[in-house]
């Protein structure tokens, strides 16, 4: 039995509104799904599962055939923290393209963000900066409600100290600012993806690296805004996370 669950990698590049069935776009179907993931103890979806329909089974299915084409994860681990198989539930919303936020222009950034866990592995408290142009995606602490969104997936994942996430995107000709947050302390774990952004605003060539693992291909299939001077431009976007026990 999994002590802690499965940790998500870049979830939010799964599934996107620039994968909207062309049919349930035509028919006008829209809605938010919740769905449930096996994970392997090799940290790859073994099964998807619908948990709440969006009412509409083409959107559904798709949701699924996305997840597990793309999805990757940290194991579950156990008692001993070996890697084991686990679940991770999650929700999306389809939105039709009248109500879909116009693509932002994309900019280096930096992020910090510690994450205090008491005894039973709840988070306590969080706190952090960023620097530069972070879109809605990637905010300090972001909340709904009073609950921490990183809590859905981090809950339990330590004890007693202090997780800290960096996260850094570098894109050809926008240098880094000087105050961006950055960490000496050496990462238990780190994920880097590089892509092209193309001329047009779409990207190719992603490839990823993950701790432990090789370079292997990688989709993202988020669309930008077109470059500004028309040129397309190399993207490093950069996870680590490293724990601190309590002393």
């Amino acid at each position: 039995m999994a002590q802690t669950p499965p940790v998500p990698i870049d979830p939010a590049s799964w599934v996107t509104n620039d994968d909207y069935p062309a049919e349930a776009m035509k028919n006008g179907e829209s809605g938010l799904i919740a769905f449930e993931t096996q994970v392997d103890a090799n940290g790859k979806p073994i099964s998807c599962r619908t948990t709440t329909s969006s009412g509409s089974a083409n959107l559904d299915a798709t949701t699924c055939r996305l997840v597990m084409a793309r999805a990757s994860f940290r194991p579950a681990t156990d008692a001993k923290n070996g890697p084991v198989t686990g679940k991770w539930s999650m929700r999306f919303r389809w939105s039709l393209p009248s109500t879909v936020v116009t693509p932002t222009p994309i900019r280096s950034f930096g992020l910090i963000e510690h994450l205090t866990f008491d005894a039973e592995g709840k988070i306590t408290g969080c706190n952090g900066r960023a620097s530069g142009e972070i879109g809605t995606e990637l905010p300090v602490c972001l909340r709904v409600g009073d609950m921490l969104v990183v809590s859905q997936f981090m809950t339990g994942r330590y004890r007693n100290g202090v997780a800290t996430r960096t996260v850094t995107q570098l894109v050809e000709g926008d240098p880094m600012r000087p105050d961006a947050p950055t960490s000496d302390v050496p990462p238990n774990w780190t994920m880097e993806r590089r892509f092209t952004l193309q001329a047009d605003g779409r990207v190719a060539d992603c490839s990823q690296r993950e701790s432990g693992k090789g370079i292997v291909p990688c989709e993202t299939p988020t669309g930008y805004a077109p470059p500004s001077d028309g040129h397309p431009h190399r993207v490093t976007f950069e996870t680590r996370w490293v724990f601190q026990p309590a002393k």
